[in-house]
Parts: C-alpha cells; structure tokens; sequence
C-alpha cells in the first residue's frame, strides 16, 4: 500500500473517535436514557420496570445502535497503537497494552447495553429479573473500568517520553490523560452502595468520571488527526513503518 492510501485510512480511523463520541451520547446517552439520570440503582423492582416501560421504545433503539457503533473505538484504537508504538519503537510495549485496553473496553461496554438490551426483549418479564439484568449491565460497565484505565496510563507514559520535535501530545494531554483515567476508581464502590455520591448514578462513580473519560477521548481524538493531516501536507513526514512484535528478536 502506498503512503497516501495508508494515511487516508489512518485519518478514517482517527476520525472514528470522534464519530464514536457523537454516537455513544446520543444512542447510549440520550435514547437508552442514561442521561439526563440512567436507572437509579435505589429503585424497587417495580420502578426499575415501570422506568423500563416507559422508555421501552427508545431503550430498545439506542441500546442496539450503541452496540453496532461502540466498534467505532477499535480503529482508533488501533490508529492510536500505530502512533504510539512509532514513539516507542522496537519494543512498543505500552502500545499493545493500550491496544488491550481499548479492545477489553468495547466488551465491557457492549456487554453492559447487552443486558439491557436482554431487559428490554420481554416487556412482561418479572420485575425481579429486570431489576437483575438492569444491575449486571451497570456493575459491567462499572467495576470493570481497569481495562480503560490501564488504555490510558499507557499512552500518558508513551506521550511523556516523546522526544521528537512534533509531539503527538503535548504534556499537559498526558497529566490530564492520567487524571481521568484515575477518575475512575470510586466506580468500584459501584458494588456495595445504592444511593450517594459513590453509587452508579451519583456524582463520584458517573457523571464525573464519564465526563473525564468522554473529555479525554475528544481532545486525544483531535491531537492524533491533527499528526496524520500534518503528514499528510508534509513531504517528509509520510507513513512510517512501525516495528511488530513479530519481528522482535528472540
């Protein structure tokens, strides 16, 4: 492949961040109506489904698009492994732990819309089990949030030893890269409380650290198009071949 054709799909793969930030607010956001509030985890089993019920159209939509779009985070994923391991070299390491993270990150979301989506198949499902499904699909999503972090603990450490002139981060990116990726450890207490600050619809454990990761995932998002848009008007930068672990020596 020519270095033109490599760099128009790397861009492709780059805007995907941003096409991904649109979709999950919008269909696992607003439609599977976890903002403005999502399901309280304080409710009975007769709110969760009467909360179900009346959102039973539009949960059903917006948790089968986020399922389709969630993908959307694997290209650039990728695209963010490709540029992190040119920084790293031949042994990029911290690029195929992001690389990890970000893939476990895509099941960990699919998997939590996928119990709801579950919830949603039989509206005369017993209150109880709704309630069941409603609580696996948030304790999913929220203490298993290690995997994202560790995405991003590894392009902070690969961003701050960056020694070329054109930077794909800047530092600041990084420190805030690492703030948001910790933003997310009172979510473990997701598992032992149902109401406050620290439970699944509190401040500490959503909207604060949602808010960080969604932040994080623009402004990296628009730092990695900036890189390919620089080499792709440059007549020196072009598409540089990154080092496979493959071809590591033994």
């Amino acid at each position: 492949m020519d270095d033109k054709t490599s760099l128009r799909y790397q861009l492709w793969c780059a805007w995907s961040g941003p096409a991904f930030l649109l979709t999950f607010i919008v269909f696992w956001g607003i439609l599977g109506t976890n903002l403005p509030a999502p399901v309280s985890p304080s409710l009975n089993p007769h709110d969760v489904t009467t909360r179900y019920l009346g959102s039973w159209t539009e949960m059903r939509i917006g948790f089968g698009l986020s399922l389709i779009a969630v993908v959307l985070y694997l290209p650039w994923t990728a695209m963010l492994t490709v540029q992190m391991a040119r920084i790293e070299g031949k042994f990029p390491v911290l690029s195929l732990l992001q690389l990890l993270g970000g893939g476990l990150t895509v099941m960990v979301v699919s998997f939590s819309a996928m119990f709801w989506a579950v919830a949603l198949l039989r509206p005369d499902r017993d209150p109880s089990q709704m309630q069941l499904l409603n609580d696996t699909g948030w304790l999913c999503i929220d203490l298993q949030y290690a995997c994202t972090t560790l995405q991003m603990y590894a392009m902070a450490a690969v961003g701050l030893t960056d020694k070329s002139s054109k930077k794909l981060f800047p530092a600041w990116v990084c420190w805030l890269t690492i703030f948001c990726g910790t933003s997310f450890f009172p979510a473990s207490l997701t598992g032992f409380v149902t109401t406050g600050a620290f439970a699944w619809d509190g401040i500490g454990s959503y909207y604060f650290p949602y808010f960080c990761w969604l932040c994080w995932y623009g402004i990296a998002s628009l730092y990695m198009i900036a890189e390919i848009r620089r080499r792709t008007t440059s007549p020196t930068l072009q598409a540089v071949p990154v080092a496979y672990p493959s071809s590591l020596p033994v």
